[in-house]
């Protein structure tokens, strides 16, 4: 949505018009930023279920290596 770089004016696309931040109101400028915050947000959530994912297939592939070949079990006395 946003892409700024040094030196640049900070603008904005949205339905292929361009937006000169400087220029938005006090209200745009937020929905701006509440934007740009969802867009962290969301990225952040992806990375965490690629995270969540692939510990899951980890664990699963220990629990099947387990109950594959379990470790014998000590008898109590």
């Amino acid at each position: 949505m946003t892409e700024v770089t040094e030196n640049e004016v900070q603008t904005i696309s949205l339905n292929d018009k361009e937006y000169n931040v400087a220029d938005l109101s006090e209200k745009a400028k937020y929905l701006v930023a509440q934007a740009q915050d969802m867009q962290r947000q969301q990225s952040e959530a992806r990375a965490r279920a690629d995270q969540i994912e692939v510990g899951l297939q980890g664990f699963t592939r220990l629990l099947q290596e387990e109950l594959e070949n379990p470790a014998p079990v000590e008898a109590v006395s």
